[in-house]
């Protein structure tokens, strides 16, 4: 696993690639959202799928996925009663409301937790993440589905048909159905995954630079709101449901740590699949990058030496 460096490195890279091709008018905003597509219905579904079919949970650790999704619900509910205080669009609600409700575990958060943490904090942290990952693929779909402008008038049950038809959410299902079987994928299986996480990476983030825009003066209220609710309150949130776990000390720390990571990169796939605003949505991801990995780095020096 790469260290927190590495990671860093790699995003504003990768990032900035994007930017660089669009400035460059190799690729568009147009562009971006095609590739967000493809990573939508094409690569994301396989990731899922081996996650969900080969995701080991003990007897003991059996609550932290469903912790992992209460978090998000939590931050969800806060978020929803902050936005209240906004002046915003239903497009704009919804870049916000999933924004703040996400945690980027997978490509940010596992890197930092295993440098200052060890295997352990990563075992813990990949369950969360089970939860993490039934909110990031499936409640927060029907969230921005809920705040799609051009969907207000659509049935509820056409909004539910279309998100139990979507690729990410029938590999969950088959995953799940998969891992009791204990199923073992072949080598050659796992290693063609990797090499589809490692290209799904790549083409995510370069796309994501192709929205990238700096921050406007007028939106600096919604990012301080959503640094606010992501970080102080994120982390208050994860240290309660530590204490009501009553988890280890290094345990809880790792918890905390998770609940205040910075939005999953899939808020840009479900903002542009239901047309939330996009460009809130790229800006209060970079600004949380911006503000939660240095954040994170001197949370785990200072617990990990405590």
């Amino acid at each position: 696993m790469p260290g927190a460096f590495e990671v860093i490195l790699e995003i504003i890279v990768l990032l900035s690639a994007g930017i660089v091709l669009k400035m460059v008018h190799i690729l568009n905003e147009k562009t971006g959202k095609k590739i967000l597509s493809i990573s939508l219905n094409l690569l994301l579904p396989i990731i899922v799928f081996r996650s969900f079919a080969t995701v080991s949970i003990s007897q003991e650790d059996s609550l932290l996925p469903l912790t992992g999704l209460t978090i998000n619900l939590f931050l969800l509910a806060v978020a929803y009663l902050a936005s209240k205080s906004l002046n915003m669009v239903s497009a704009s609600r919804g870049a916000f409301l999933l924004g703040c409700s996400t945690l980027n575990i997978g490509i940010v958060g596992l890197p930092f937790i295993e440098l200052f943490f060890g295997a352990k904090g990563v075992a813990i942290a990949s369950l969360l993440d089970i939860g993490n990952s039934l909110y990031v693929f499936s409640i927060a779909f029907l969230v921005a589905s809920r705040f799609n402008p051009s969907k207000k008038a659509k049935p509820f049950k056409s909004n539910v048909k279309g998100f139990l038809t979507q690729p990410y959410l029938i590999s969950i299902i088959m995953g799940l159905i998969a891992n009791p079987l204990g199923i073992e994928l072949p080598e050659t299986v796992e290693v063609f995954v990797e090499v589809i996480s490692l290209i799904n990476i790549v083409v995510m983030l370069i796309a994501v630079g192709t929205f990238v825009r700096l921050p406007k003066k007028s939106l600096m209220y919604e990012i301080v709101l959503s640094a606010i609710v992501k970080i102080p309150i994120g982390g208050l949130i994860g240290l309660a449901f530590a204490n009501l776990l009553s988890l280890t000390p290094q345990a809880a720390k790792v918890v905390m740590i998770v609940a205040s990571l910075p939005p999953a990169f899939m808020t840009l796939i479900h903002a542009n699949t239901e047309n939330l605003d996009i460009e809130l949505a790229t800006i209060l991801l970079g600004s949380m990058l911006a503000m939660g990995i240095p954040i994170i780095t001197l949370c785990g020096l200072l617990f990990s030496s405590g």
